[in-house]
């Protein structure tokens, strides 16, 4: 089975015919506040995605814009008495800081808008010599795209005309058609104050919202490119208009494979600020952890809602915790054979079968539409596999393939990234047995000198129906 995605251009699943290098886009955020869970969603389910092709063996180049210039930024920097430089690179490091804790891989490039004006300009200069685009204005013009001149405009979205007329929200009685949009903006005198205005053919201005991805997208992937990924508010007017303008500049469909993550929802409610719910993703990490939010964030397929709440948190964290406990009983395990070297071959090549057999079963549940929740449910078996397997099998090398195909299953979904193995304890092994003696002699008190004693030096003994087990400092808090 190859992977299939949905494919929202061509409004059906599709199998994904890629190449050995995979080139993908995921619009990043406007830089103007700290980001929220909905912002997490959409980088999570598409740094999976990334990791599961670079899984199948794939090379795949990333790129994540940054929107540096845009209206809310300089409005708050207005507030604020700074620069749009100032509010953009503060707020594009505070996110950077959660994708951090959230184990998001950093993007291969990670382009500002700021950076790349040059690129933007020559990109509206060619649309306009194209026929597509138009200016208006005096001294410091507007550039519009003009909507009719692109006959397949509303594809993407599947918008009719009428809903296409009813939703421009950028009324200027200059467009010759209501659904024209900038590629850019002449100078406001607000844009001057937070310093936010480049220099151009057109006069004083800065560019418009849509045309940076365009721009941005092909400069480092080319067109056509693979994958454009983000979030399905951005269908509509966003990728519907980076289609027109990359394809104006081009000449071809710029991407072969437009994918879409459903929206979070608070308590049922869609987030909004009017509502005052917006949920940072550092207060979620704060509380829970990184790797429990990414846990909830996966336990909805990407192209279903999801819905925040306490109790839902409440339930990814137990569910994560059971992973994690499967995780480390194995590894446990493995480091106790290996210190008291009391291994053996009771069992083998039906137990590696039955672990070769869950690798396959996540494969396909992944290559079913990104199937996460399938693939969480597939983990939660072969966790309870494991916590059996441990109680019986005493071979080290199936022990072995169990954690390390549980870990590399785990580490598609960007869990259990910082685990650190377990250690033998071999220069330990006396004083443990001493330990297990005085327990058996009723001894207590001896044991319990010995436990800490153990303990002082960062190694936590834990008394099992097998025998004495450990874990040390690093991986009793948890692994991250």
């Amino acid at each position: 089975m190859a992977l299939r995605m949905y494919n929202t251009f061509t409004k059906q699943e599709e199998e994904l015919k890629l190449s050995d290098t995979v080139k993908i886009y995921v619009c990043g955020i406007t830089a103007y506040d700290y980001s929220h869970i909905g912002h997490a969603r959409s980088a999570v389910v598409f740094d999976t995605l990334r990791r599961y092709l670079m899984y199948l063996g794939k090379r795949v180049v990333y790129v994540q814009n940054f929107t540096d210039v845009d209206d809310k930024i300089i409005r708050r920097a207005v507030s604020e008495g700074k620069t749009q430089k100032e509010i953009a690179e503060r707020f594009i490091e505070e996110y950077l800081k959660d994708m951090a804790e959230l184990n998001v891989i950093p993007a291969d490039y990670h382009p500002k808008v700021t950076e790349n004006i040059p690129d933007i300009i020559a990109a509206v200069k060619k649309i306009i010599e194209k026929g597509y685009a138009y200016e208006v204005g005096d001294n410091n013009k507007d550039v519009y795209f003009h909507v009719p001149s692109f006959s397949e405009y509303g594809k993407l979205s599947g918008m009719s005309l009428e809903e296409l007329n009813k939703h421009r929200i950028e009324p200027d009685p200059r467009k010759k058609d209501v659904k024209d949009f900038a590629l850019w903006k002449a100078a406001k005198e607000e844009d001057i104050k937070a310093e936010s205005v480049f220099d151009s053919p057109w006069g004083k201005g800065r560019p418009g919202w849509h045309i940076e991805c365009s721009v941005l997208a092909t400069k480092f992937l080319g067109a056509p490119f693979d994958i454009h990924g983000g979030g399905k508010d951005l269908i509509f007017p966003h990728h519907e208009n980076e289609r027109a303008q990359s394809y104006a500049l081009f000449d071809v469909e710029p991407v072969r494979y437009w994918i879409h993550n459903d929206f979070v929802t608070i308590n049922g409610e869609k987030m909004s600020k009017s509502l005052g719910n917006i949920i940072k993703i550092r207060d979620v990490i704060e509380k829970y952890g990184g790797e429990v939010l990414r846990y909830f964030l996966l336990s909805a397929h990407y192209r279903s809602s999801l819905d925040y709440s306490e109790k839902a948190m409440e339930r990814a964290s137990k569910s994560y915790e059971s992973l994690k406990n499967a995780l480390e009983n194995l590894d446990m395990e493995i480091s106790a054979l290996k210190t008291f070297e009391s291994y053996s071959k009771n069992c083998g090549a039906e137990e590696e079968k039955e672990i070769r057999e869950f690798e396959i079963r996540f494969r396909e549940a992944m290559d079913d539409d990104l199937n996460t929740p399938k693939v969480l449910a597939i983990l939660h078996e072969f966790s309870t596999y494991i916590n059996n397997l441990v109680t019986r099998c005493q071979s080290i090398d199936t022990l072995e393939t169990a954690f390390e195909t549980f870990k590399r299953v785990c580490g598609v979904l960007g869990l259990f990234e910082k685990y650190e193995r377990v250690p033998e304890l071999k220069e330990f092994v006396d004083l443990i047995r001493e330990r297990e003696q005085a327990r058996k002699e009723k001894n207590f008190r001896r044991a319990d000198e010995i436990r800490d004693l153990l303990k002082e030096r960062g190694i936590h003994l834990i008394d099992t129906p097998r025998g004495t087990r450990w874990k040390t400092d690093r991986s009793y808090r948890g692994n991250g």
